[in-house]
């Protein structure tokens, strides 16, 4: 870097760019994955529509390899930045969970689609996504509790993002053994794991939310700009509702049966081990439509109450935060009126999917728009001129 400092900051504008290119922009391929899901999943079904759900997954895979890309690129010319963003801002750190999110929405719809003839394919790349998970669910927090600032006023809600990860993995492995392709002998390891992301993810999550709702009872406001982070403390209940029904489903379709070995892993176990799962699919589902409703009325409040009204109100990269946990709440409606056979969540379901498409293009413009503009990678003064302050090196808003 110029004048020897590692911290010192670029002037071209591609440069700024890439300096400014942080986590946070995997929340895009996150939410545009679980869209293509819910497509594919849909009760409502319509010609075309499964190939609009291909269409928008190949698009979800073009993201995260070019995100991905650009990212490890970003280790590798500035690595004391990206360091130095690790250590200091924790919603830098916490993004990092977004990439096994992302990875495993692109698994799912493509068990979905192709797990008749690439099942052993998609069964170890099963395997990696969870260790992906795995390390963000344990390692991103000893991270946050080591480096970032001590007490609850610093907890924005993406601190759940890895606990999402190991829920969203749990997901992705019902999906993967309610296929007829994999064997009870491979689903059984697969089902117990993601039990036990289950176990991780909800618990703490459920912890963490007990904080964030003291910190709203200590009169914590937030500001236009972060409350669009409300949304994501729906996203473990709505993906553990998912999980937790799609889990269900495998056990009793006969994998422990098959098994059949112990006490626990038996066609014995299996009925009550599968009612009682999605029974508390249900309850958990509950749980999360408190924080959508509450998230929602936050984000309306925030930005009707702010200066100017919402009028005032500028696009940022924190708007992505909206797009998964909504879709995964959306997701476990659907699952719903799946085993249920209900039309009542059918309806419901094809609602809420119809409002995130509504928000989905809304933001996809808006940041194409920031993009061309240079405005979302820290460009003030656009693409064609070097940075004439060092407002150009602020960075992309947090998520």
């Amino acid at each position: 870097m110029a004048n020897g400092s590692p911290l010192q900051r670029p002037e071209r504008p591609l440069s700024i760019a890439l300096w400014n290119f942080s986590s946070n922009w995997f929340l895009i391929p996150q939410g545009t994955g679980i869209i293509c899901i819910l497509l594919h999943r849909l009760d409502y079904q319509f010609e075309g529509l499964m190939t609009i759900a291909k269409i928008v997954w190949i698009y979800t895979i073009v993201l995260f390899v070019l995100f991905l890309t650009l990212y490890i690129l970003r280790i590798l010319v500035y690595p004391a930045r990206v360091r130095n963003q690790l250590q200091v801002n924790i919603v830098e750190i916490s993004c990092l969970a977004c990439i096994p999110i992302s990875y495993d929405s692109i698994t799912q719809l493509a068990v979905l689609q192709y797990g008749s003839r690439a099942s052993l394919t998609l069964y170890v790349l099963w395997w990696i996504q969870t260790g992906l998970a795995v390390v963000a669910c344990l390692g991103i927090p000893y991270v946050q509790l080591k480096l970032q600032p001590p007490g609850i006023s610093h907890l924005p809600p993406t601190i759940l993002l890895p606990f999402i990860a190991a829920l969203t993995t749990a997901a992705g492995g019902g999906v993967l053994c309610g296929s007829d392709h994999i064997s009870p002998r491979l689903q059984v390891p697969v089902i117990i794991i993601s039990y036990l992301e289950i176990g991780a993810g909800l618990s703490l999550a459920a912890g963490l939310d007990t904080l964030i709702l003291l910190q709203h009872f200590n009169g914590f406001t937030p500001t236009a700009d972060t409350v669009y982070q409300d949304m994501i403390v729906c996203g473990p209940f709505g993906q553990g509702a998912f999980a937790l029904q799609v889990l269900g489903e495998a056990v009793m379709k006969g994998s422990f049966a098959a098994y059949d070995r112990g006490t626990f892993l038996t066609s014995k176990a299996a009925v009550p081990i599968g009612y009682t799962s999605q029974f508390l699919g249900l309850l958990t589902w509950g749980y999360g439509i408190f924080w959508w409703c509450f998230a929602i009325l936050s984000i309306c409040y925030t930005l009707c109450a702010q200066p100017g009204g919402w009028r005032k109100t500028q696009f940022s990269m924190a708007v992505w935060s909206l797009i998964f946990p909504w879709g995964v709440f959306t997701n476990a409606a659907v699952e719903f009126g799946k085993t249920m056979e209900s039309p009542a969540f059918a309806v419901v379901s094809t609602a809420l999917l119809l409002i995130l498409l509504i928000m989905w293009f809304a933001v996809q413009i808006l940041t194409i728009k920031g993009v061309f503009t240079g405005r979302l990678l820290g460009l003030e003064h656009g693409w064609k001129r070097r940075s004439l302050d060092r407002g150009d090196c602020e960075g992309t808003k947090d998520a």
